[in-house]
């Protein structure tokens, strides 16, 4: 049986982390006046000594130069992708017409009186070649204007002005800029469409409305139930009301809206399950499971969350089909770095740095601390195993159970915790409480909905009622839950860092005490599982501003 440092063996984060500290240099400073060649040649120098010295069995010498040299390339991977990250727009705001290629079209409520997405500037004017290739954010009047969809052209018509960052909108444009988006297109009317989307795009856009009329499917006399269930599944986050937001962000509990990891592991889950029930083949099996959450993640809109937490799955399942020494750390590793090499920015996302910290806690920490915990759990251990009754096994692997979500709730909340009051604006300590008793609940929920689309895309319309009508249950009592829990004193407070850098500082030092705290397997003279606590408490003390 493999030891527990070589089960968090993922020799990849040799070039995941200094390649992250690479990319967030090149956040900071403009390419060299000499430009990029040097630092290319430099990354190139540096892996050939690290070549060298491996075949010279010279691992003292291959590390540093391998650290180095992904460094290097990370700093020049960002600038050849994103050419203009230092550059801004110098021109004043003015009125347009370009022809846009639109790639993202964010949810709204059907009676908004605007459209907001992203675009691609694919034509332009003969004073404005050089939008030719940039991605824009655009804001659309949906009364004047013609109904635009993913992946197809439109000629559009507004005002051009560089992304303002006006404290307000902050966190929004924060964003954009971590997609690449410098421009925002406001008061656009969408004149005409010049290309109609892709066959592709036109199947994933039908297939998403026929899911939506699967899950709906019998909820027409509950909105408000129905709105949480599209967005629990589909991502459908627009349809939620102020109090459903409200009340998930600030028991931390938001993250189930979100098409990720959660809904991704659970429908591979669902799938494998169903795979050994029907006794196929294990490699069949894996196939099968990763064409049928690709196509889920690319009717779901492909979000950013979805296809990290698809690679994630990807390699694991990989590694165990062709018998590879895999484990979830290697995967997580090798999700990330595939992750930034497609789209660099991502790095200074909110949701990679929440979502990667998130797991990172969670194979680090949890399953060390509830096997620690569980081995104080002897509930019966004066009486001998043959003389156990049926209740004896039930109370007992029924608190193994409870101590790992125990476990798993403490760990996520130590990795996010940083992140919560970063981003959100809000610590709850409440979220121990409420993930553990809102995941398994949303996990019921979403298998419901799993089998709902099943029975609904085969014709068993009845069959398909009856699981959305179980989802509506879990659902309604999940919100009664978090509307009420949300009101109890010390769920969650306002807070604030005293300085910015504090947030993705608090995060990449918790990650940094877990991975030691793991490759030191916990052990009580490195300070047992107490780091991570002492770390978050000196966060709170020094570094946060409550009210």
């Amino acid at each position: 049986m493999p030891s527990p440092a070589q089960q968090i063996r993922a020799p990849l984060l040799w070039l995941l982390l200094p390649m992250m500290a690479g990319l967030a240099a090149a956040k900071v400073w403009p390419p060299p006046a000499a430009g990029l060649t040097l630092v290319l040649l430099g990354a190139l120098g540096l892996a050939g000594v690290a070549l060298g010295a491996a075949w010279f069995d010279r691992p003292r010498a291959a590390m540093p130069a391998l650290v180095g040299a992904a460094a290097l390339a990370g700093f020049a991977l960002l600038h050849l992708r994103e050419p203009r990250l230092h550059t801004g727009e110098t021109r004043p705001p003015r009125e347009i017409t370009v022809t846009l290629l639109v790639t993202d079209i964010f949810g709204s409520a059907a009676g908004a009186r605007s459209l907001g997405g992203l675009g691609e500037v694919v034509v332009a004017g003969d004073l404005d070649r050089e939008l030719v290739g940039q991605r824009v954010y655009f804001s659309a009047i949906r009364r004047i204007s013609v109904g635009p969809r993913r992946e197809g052209g439109y000629e559009v018509r507004g005002v051009l002005e560089p992304l303002a960052r006006d404290g307000a909108q902050d966190g929004f444009n924060d964003y954009l800029a971590n997609r690449g988006v410098r421009l925002r297109l406001t008061r656009a009317q969408f004149i005409r469409e010049t290309s109609p989307p892709g066959r592709w795009a036109q199947f994933t856009a039908a297939g998403r409305a026929r899911l939506d009329r699967i899950l709906s499917h019998g909820l027409a006399r509950h909105p408000s139930t129905a709105s949480l269930y599209l967005a629990m599944l589909l991502g459908e986050k627009a349809e939620l009301s102020p109090a459903q937001e409200n009340a998930f962000m600030r028991s931390g509990t938001f993250h189930v809206f979100s098409v990720s990891g959660l809904h991704v592991g659970v429908i591979a889950g669902a799938l494998g399950l169903l795979g050994r029930t029907l006794r196929l083949p294990r490699r069949l099996e894996v196939v099968v499971t990763l064409v049928v959450l690709w196509l889920y993640v690319q009717v779901t809109g492909t979000g950013t969350p979805a296809v990290r937490a698809y690679i994630m799955i990807a390699f694991l399942l990989s590694s165990q089909v062709f018998r590879l020494p895999g484990n979830a750390l290697a995967a997580l590793a090798a999700s990330a770095l595939v992750t930034l090499l497609r789209e660099p920015l991502e790095l200074f996302s909110t949701g990679f740095q929440m979502s990667y910290s998130v797991v990172a806690g969670l194979i680090l920490l949890a399953g060390p601390l509830a096997d620690h915990w569980q081995t104080r759990w002897q509930p019966f251990a004066l009486k001998p195993r043959p003389e156990w009754r049926w209740w004896h096994d039930t109370i007992a692997s029924g608190g193994r159970k409870v101590i790992a979500g125990v476990a798993g709730c403490w760990a996520a909340f130590l990795a996010s915790a940083a992140s919560g009051i970063g981003f959100f604006g809000v610590f709850s300590p409440g979220s121990l409480l409420a993930n553990l008793i809102i995941l398994p609940l949303s996990s019921l929920a979403i298998v419901a909905g799993f089998l709902s689309l099943l029975t609904g895309l085969i014709g068993l319309a009845p069959l398909s009622a009856l699981f959305n009508a179980a989802a509506a249950l879990i659902i309604i009592a999940s919100d009664w839950l978090l509307r009420h829990g949300t009101e109890l004193p010390g769920v969650y407070y306002p807070a604030s860092f005293r300085a910015g850098w504090l947030a993705p500082a608090g995060m990449a030092g918790m990650t940094a005490v877990l991975l030691a705290g793991a490759a030191g397997r916990w052990r009580k003279r490195y300070g047992g599982f107490w780091p991570p606590v002492v770390l978050l408490f000196l966060l709170l003390v020094l570094g946060v501003r409550f009210g």
